[in-house]
């Protein structure tokens, strides 16, 4: 890549229509600057071929601290030949040069050009960098859907979508047998990811308490929480206040393999693919977490909205893996499920994917904008998942 800090002098005189580019980023004074370097990183122009205009619209970031944009670049004087687009990145100087650094290691040379986007540009200022990335899409632009948009129109079939081209030919990249390595303590893996210490922990429990109540009626008892007939011990307690170190086996993992990280796009043909996008948290991690945050994302996006009741018995099942394969919703995690004990069922301790999913669970409490039944679905799973840690019958 070219660090265009030394072509600084040559950048391109590009005209931008910010089209509905936030006005936080459009008053940005470094904003135009950084994204004609980005250009000259990419390559987008040349002397035989000069960029000339480019409209700009914004993308979500997330929940980061990153401004994500589709430039769409225009050749020649006035409009006269339209670039294909390409996405822009822009966050805090750490948060991009980290993200680049996931990619040359962990996703350039291992994961199939359909899977990715192709990093094409990288600049850093004083206080920001910026990535430029292929468009993941059609040739004619078109991005598609994330795994999000499908799965909130109850199209479960973009899941089995991306458990079978995506997931299931990592078992020869990410997830092959030589990358395996066994892990001492599975508690301080998703402790030092997830929370910030023990105060941390019990905050979110606390909300997980109110939750339960709110939505199952539950009560404390003998730090214990008891809903009707049934008692579920604390997750805080069962995760992390044993002295009992549990290993686990890692691998390479995305890291935040949410719903809105997954493109689903299409040829003109029909054929659908699945590509992963933003690699910042990419690296090494618990064999099970991508598979998890897929779960995590059903839970959050799937539209059916059942009673209270209904959910915690659809969790109880869908930890038995039990659940009629007719209902929807917990056929979809079976299915997950299923390709767990199919990708690292003979390496990886059982107990360790309810560990997971109680960890994740927990971790999701600090969550602000979720839905009502998203919270009883997580809270739920993650009260279900102690449960079966515990050793207890359910």
């Amino acid at each position: 890549m070219t660090d265009t800090r030394k072509t600084s002098t040559t950048l391109p005189d590009i005209r931008f229509d910010f089209g509905a580019l936030s006005s936080t980023a459009r008053e940005h004074s470094a904003m135009p600057s950084l994204i004609r370097r980005l250009a000259v990183s990419a390559g987008i122009g040349t002397t035989e071929r000069p960029l000339g205009t480019a409209t700009l619209e914004a993308l979500t970031g997330g929940r980061s601290e990153a401004r994500v944009f589709k430039l769409t670049p225009f050749f020649g004087p006035g409009r006269g030949i339209k670039g294909a687009p390409v996405v822009m990145k822009i966050a805090p100087d750490l948060q991009c040069a980290r993200e680049k650094a996931n990619y040359d290691a962990c996703v350039r040379h291992t994961l199939p050009a359909a899977s990715r986007p192709e990093l094409l540009g990288f600049v850093r200022t004083r206080t920001h960098s910026g990535l430029c990335y292929s468009f993941v899409g059609r040739a004619d632009g078109l991005r598609g859907d994330t795994l999000t948009d499908c799965l909130q129109r109850g199209d479960l079939a973009k899941l089995d979508l991306v458990l079978r081209s995506l997931i299931k030919p990592m078992r020869n990249t990410w997830h092959a047998p030589a990358l395996l390595r066994m892990e001492r303590d599975i508690a301080k893996r998703y402790l030092d990811r997830y929370f910030t210490g023990p105060r941390s922990t019990a905050q979110t429990e606390s909300t997980l308490q109110a939750c339960a109540a709110r939505y199952f009626g539950a009560r404390q008892k003998a730090g214990r929480c008891v809903i009707g007939e049934l008692s579920f011990p604390s997750p805080r307690t069962i995760l992390f206040a044993s002295r009992r170190k549990r290993p686990y086996r890692s691998c390479i993992i995305h890291g935040d393999l949410n719903s809105d990280n997954l493109i689903v796009t299409g040829d003109r043909s029909g054929v659908a693919n699945v590509a992963m996008i933003d690699f910042q948290k990419t690296g090494r991690g618990h064999v099970h977490e991508d598979l998890i945050a897929l779960e995590a994302s059903v839970r959050i996006n799937f539209p059916e909205h059942t009673g209270c009741s209904d959910i915690l018995e659809q969790e109880r099942l869908i930890a038995l893996r039990r659940g009629s394969r007719k209902d929807p919703y917990t056929a979809s995690m079976r299915k997950i499920r299923d390709s767990a004990t199919r990708h690292f069922g003979q390496v990886e301790d059982a107990a360790n994917y309810h560990f997971a999913v109680a960890a994740i669970g927990l971790r999701l409490m600090q969550a602000t904008d979720l839905v009502h039944v998203a919270r009883a679905r997580i809270t739920a799973s993650t009260l279900w998942a102690a449960k079966v840690l515990a050793g207890e019958k359910i």
